[in-house]
C-alpha cells in the first residue's frame, strides 16, 4: 500500500495554517457536514460590510443599486466557478441545497411522469417523493447496470415529464457517482425500465462541489443544488439552485412572494410573474449580506493558490491514507479493528471523495458503539460525526440492514440523530470522518492515534486483509462503462458480516421474551451529594438534607453560561470540576472555591438575590428552555478569571412554578432542577468496587472516592451485589419512596478526574465492553409526591425491589 502523498507545497501549507490559527489542539474532521472558514476571510467580510452601505436590493436607491450590482457580479462568479455562463444556466439563491431541492419538488411539472431517485440519496431528496404520484427507487447496483449500459430509449410522442435525482458524491461513503449518467438519463436510458417520457436530471452536488470541480460545460444536468458553507465555511444557510435555461419551462411556480411579480392585484387573484428566472423564484428579500460574503470565499481560494482540482487531490490523498491505515489495523488475534463502508478501495480519485466511513469492533468481533467512539474522540479534541448522516438508504445498504431491521431498531427506541448506537449488538449507524482544503496529515495522524491507543487490543498487528486483493481487483469495475460490477466481493462482504452478526447475536441474547421475577434487596445510603452549580464540583451532605419538589434542595439550581448564553459543561471546559461549592446554611450563602484563589460568596435565597439587581436570562438544558436570574458582575468576573474564559455569567434557576422545568418521564410529568434527565441519580458502591478491580493496575488514580466523584451521583447506595441497580424498580429510604426511571447513559465526563481535570479513557472502554456498547452506569430515580418537603439522612437503611431474569 502506498504511503501518504503530499499534494500542497510547503509554502501553501504554511500560508493555509496561518489563516486557521484558532484550531489550536482541535482536530476537525467533519468537513462533509460543514467546512471551516478562514480567519482572513472573515476579517475581509467584516471590512467590506464596515466600509460600505448595502441596502435592500428591492429598493432603487443608490445603496440598493450597489447591492443589486454586487449580487449580479457574484452570480457571474458562481457560474464561472462551474465553467458556465448566464446563457446556459441561471442561479437562484436558496437557503441551502435542501431549499433548492424543495423548489424543484414543488414546481416540477410531471404531467403523470415519474420521480426516480438513487437509493443513496440524502433525506432531503427522499422528501421530494411527497410531490410526485409515480415514484421509483434505483438500488445502487441496479443504477450501475442500467446507466452504464448503452441502452437509449427516447419516447418522443409522450407528454409525460420525469425527473431523476442522484448525488454527485454520496455524503455517507464518499462514493462519486459517474457524471456521464446525466447525459444517459436525458437520452432516455431509464425508459428501458420505466417508460416515462422525457427525462430530466437533477444533480445533488452539495457534497461534491465542496472539494471537487464540477464542469457544467462538459456535464449539463437540468438542475444542480449547492450549499456554499460546504465550500467556504461561511455563510451558512445559503445555497443555490442552478437551472439549465432550456429546462426552466418545466418548472411551474405556484406561490409567489415579494419582488417576484411585475404586477399583483389584491382585489382579484391576478399576478404577472417576472420574466427573469431568478427574479421569479427568489421570494421576498434574498439574504443579500450573506450573498455578498461569497466574494470573499472565492478570494480566499485564490489567495491561497487553490483550485478545486488541487483540493480534490489533497482531500482524497488524506482519506486514502486513513483508509489504508484503518484497513491494516488488527487486534492481537488477527481480528480487523475497522469495518469500512465503501464502494471503492480508494484507487481512483474520480470514484472516491475525501470521506472515510467505518465502525469499530473488538477482538471478539463485537461491534463498538459509535457513541463510545464519539465520546472518546471528543476527549482528545477529534471532531467527527456519527449516525446515518441523513442518508438512510446508503446507511441501510452498507450496514446490510433489511427494512425489517430498520423498523425493529425504531421500535426499540432508535431515532435519527440519537446516540442509541447498538440494537441487539448490531450498529444503527457508523462513524464518519471527512477532510477539507485546510485539513492536514497531522489531523489524520491524530485521529489514527486515538483509534490505535483507545480501541486496538494489543499487541497491534498491521497486515493486509486476506480479501484485499480480490477487493482491489474487482471493486472499481462498476465505475467503468461495463455493466459488470463486483458481485464476488459483495458476496464475500456479506458472508463476513453474517459471521459477525451471528456472533454478536449469540453473545447478546434477546431478553424480551424471558420471564422476570421481583426480588427485594437491602443496602445502606452511604453518601448523599448535591451539585449546586451544574457541571461544577460536588457538595457532600454529612447528615440530613431537605427534599423539595425538584429533588434535593439546591441541587443544580445554578449554571454558568458563556457570552452566547450557552450552558458551560465539563465537555467544553474540564476546569469546571475544580470549582468547589460549599453551602453555608447558617449564613445563607453559597461559597465558591477554586484551588488556592480567594473564594467568593453569593446569597442562597431568592429574596436576598433580588438585592443584586439581577435580571432574567434565557438558556437551555438538554434542549429545554430555562429562565434564570443573573447573579451579578462580581461572581461573573471571578468565574471568567478562574476558568480563563471571557463573558461568563452565573444564573440561578427561577423559582417561579411557571418557569420550573418539567419532563415527561415514563408517561408522567416530573419537576426538575437544572439536572439533565431526572431528579436523582443513584449508583451502587459494589459496582464501583467491581469497576476499580477491573481498572488496569498502573492507574494509581482509580480510588473508590475518585470513581464515585466521576459518576456524579446524588445517592451512593451500598448493595451487596454489583449492577443489581440496573434492574431496580423502586426504593424506600426510611419512609421516603422513590421509583426508577431508567438507566443513566454515560458520556466522556466520567473520564475526567473531578479533582484535577485530567482525562483518561479507561472507564468508557470498560463500561462499553461490559455492556456490549451500552455505556450506562447508575439508575435515575424520581420521588413520589408525598416526599415533598421531607428530609433524607445519610446512613439510612435502603429497601428496594428489582426485576431480575
Amino acid at each position: 500500500m502506498q504511503k501518504y502523498k503530499q499534494i500542497y507545497t510547503k509554502e501553501q501549507e504554511i500560508q493555509i495554517s496561518a489563516e486557521f490559527t484558532r484550531m489550536r489542539d482541535i482536530c476537525y474532521l467533519e468537513h462533509a457536514g460543514a467546512t471551516l472558514y478562514s480567519e482572513k476571510q472573515m476579517s475581509q467580510i467584516f471590512r467590506d460590510l464596515s466600509s460600505n452601505i448595502y441596502a435592500n436590493p428591492h429598493a432603487k436607491s443608490t445603496t440598493s443599486k450597489l447591492t443589486e450590482d454586487s449580487i449580479d457580479q457574484i452570480r457571474f462568479q458562481i457560474l464561472n466557478h462551474f465553467n458556465t455562463n448566464s446563457d446556459e444556466y441561471s442561479v437562484i439563491f436558496t437557503n441551502g441545497a435542501t431549499g433548492a431541492l424543495k423548489i424543484v419538488s414543488e414546481s416540477f411539472n410531471y404531467n403523470k411522469g415519474c420521480f426516480a431517485y438513487l437509493q443513496d440519496n440524502h433525506t432531503s431528496v427522499l422528501g421530494m417523493r411527497n410531490n410526485a404520484s409515480n415514484i421509483k427507487m434505483l438500488e445502487h447496483n441496479q443504477a450501475f447496470d442500467l446507466l452504464n449500459s448503452d441502452s437509449i430509449n427516447i419516447i418522443s410522442d409522450n407528454t409525460e415529464n420525469s425527473l431523476f435525482v442522484y448525488p454527485a458524491q454520496c455524503n455517507f461513503s464518499g462514493t462519486k457517482y459517474p457524471l456521464h449518467w446525466i447525459d444517459k438519463v436525458q437520452r432516455g436510458s431509464l425508459n428501458t425500465m420505466y417508460k416515462s417520457g422525457r427525462w430530466y436530471c437533477f444533480l445533488d452536488a452539495a457534497g461534491y462541489v465542496a472539494t471537487n470541480y464540477l464542469d457544467l460545460t462538459k456535464y449539463k444536468p437540468d438542475f444542480v443544488c449547492v450549499s456554499f458553507y460546504k465550500i467556504f465555511g461561511y455563510p451558512t444557510g445559503l445555497g443555490a439552485l442552478l437551472v439549465k435555461n432550456t429546462s426552466s419551462d418545466i418548472l411551474i411556480k405556484k406561490y409567489y412572494g415579494g419582488g417576484t411579480v411585475f404586477m399583483a392585484l389584491s382585489t382579484d387573484n391576478v399576478a404577472i410573474p417576472r420574466a427573469i428566472l431568478h427574479e421569479r423564484f427568489e421570494d421576498g428579500t434574498i439574504s443579500f449580506l450573506d450573498i455578498l460574503a461569497l466574494k470573499h470565499g472565492f478570494m480566499t481560494l485564490k489567495r491561497l493558490k487553490l483550485d478545486m482540482n488541487l483540493i480534490s487531490q489533497h482531500t482524497f490523498s488524506l482519506a486514502k491514507y486513513v483508509f489504508n491505515q484503518l484497513l491494516l489495523l488488527h487486534h492481537w488475534n488477527g481480528q480487523p479493528v475497522a469495518i469500512l463502508y465503501h464502494d471503492t478501495t480508494f484507487e481512483n480519485r474520480d470514484h472516491q471523495g475525501g470521506v472515510v466511513n467505518f465502525n469499530l469492533q473488538r477482538s471478539n468481533g463485537q461491534f463498538i458503539g459509535y457513541a463510545e467512539v464519539l465520546h472518546i474522540a471528543n476527549l482528545f479534541g477529534v471532531q467527527l460525526r456519527t449516525g446515518c448522516f441523513c442518508n438512510p438508504g446508503s446507511c441501510q445498504r452498507h450496514l446490510k440492514l433489511s427494512t425489517n431491521d430498520v423498523i425493529k431498531q425504531y421500535e426499540k427506541g432508535h431515532v435519527c440523530g440519537d446516540q442509541n448506537d447498538l440494537i441487539d449488538g448490531t450498529p444503527t449507524g457508523s462513524v464518519r470522518i471527512s477532510f477539507g482544503y485546510m485539513s492536514t496529515k497531522k489531523d489524520a495522524d491524530n485521529f489514527l492515534k486515538v483509534i490505535e491507543d483507545c480501541f486496538v487490543e494489543t499487541p497491534c498487528l498491521r497486515k493486509i486483509p486476506d480479501n484485499f486483493k480480490i477487493m482491489t481487483g474487482n471493486y472499481n469495475k462498476k465505475f467503468s462503462s461495463s455493466s459488470n460490477y463486483n458481485k464476488e466481493v459483495e458476496t464475500e462482504v456479506k458472508i463476513d458480516k453474517k459471521v459477525i452478526n451471528s456472533r454478536s447475536t449469540s453473545e447478546n441474547s434477546d431478553h424480551d421474551n424471558l420471564a422476570t421475577n421481583t426480588i427485594t434487596i437491602t443496602g445502606t445510603l452511604d453518601n448523599i451529594f448535591i451539585y449546586p452549580i451544574k457541571s461544577c464540583g460536588a457538595f457532600k451532605i454529612e447528615n440530613n438534607w431537605r427534599l423539595v419538589p425538584t429533588g434535593l434542595e439546591y441541587d443544580r439550581e445554578w449554571l454558568i453560561v458563556n457570552a452566547s448564553g450557552v450552558c458551560l459543561t465539563q465537555k467544553s471546559n474540564a476546569n469546571l470540576c475544580k470549582i468547589k461549592p460549599y453551602i453555608n446554611l447558617e449564613n445563607d450563602e453559597l461559597e465558591l472555591r477554586f484551588e488556592n484563589l480567594q473564594k467568593i460568596s453569593i446569597p442562597l435565597s431568592s429574596r436576598e438575590s433580588l438585592k443584586l439587581k439581577i435580571f432574567p436570562c434565557h438558556s437551555k438544558v438538554c434542549g429545554d428552555p430555562i429562565i434564570g436570574w443573573d447573579c451579578g458582575q462580581e461572581v461573573a468576573d471571578w468565574l471568567s478569571t478562574v476558568l480563563n474564559e471571557t463573558g461568563l455569567r452565573l444564573l440561578k434557576q427561577s423559582s417561579s412554578d411557571a418557569n420550573i422545568r418539567t419532563k415527561n418521564i415514563k408517561g408522567e410529568l416530573v419537576k426538575l432542577s437544572l439536572a439533565n434527565q431526572a431528579q436523582f441519580l443513584l449508583i451502587n458502591k459494589s459496582s464501583i468496587e467491581w469497576l476499580k478491580n477491573y481498572l488496569i493496575d498502573d492507574n494509581p488514580k482509580g480510588t473508590i472516592d475518585d470513581l464515585i466523584d466521576r459518576f456524579r451521583a446524588n445517592f451512593v447506595v451500598n448493595f451487596d451485589k454489583p449492577f443489581i441497580e440496573n434492574d431496580l424498580r423502586d426504593m424506600k429510604v426510611s419512609q421516603l419512596s422513590f421509583r426508577a426511571s431508567g438507566k443513566c447513559n454515560r458520556c466522556q465526563i466520567i473520564c475526567i478526574n473531578q479533582d484535577t481535570g485530567e482525562k483518561s479513557v479507561d472507564l468508557l472502554r470498560i463500561l462499553s465492553k461490559e455492556f456490549q456498547g451500552k455505556i450506562s452506569f447508575g439508575m435515575y430515580l424520581k420521588q413520589d409526591d408525598s416526599n415533598e418537603d421531607n428530609v433524607i439522612s445519610v446512613k439510612s437503611k435502603v429497601i428496594a425491589t428489582a426485576n431480575v431474569i
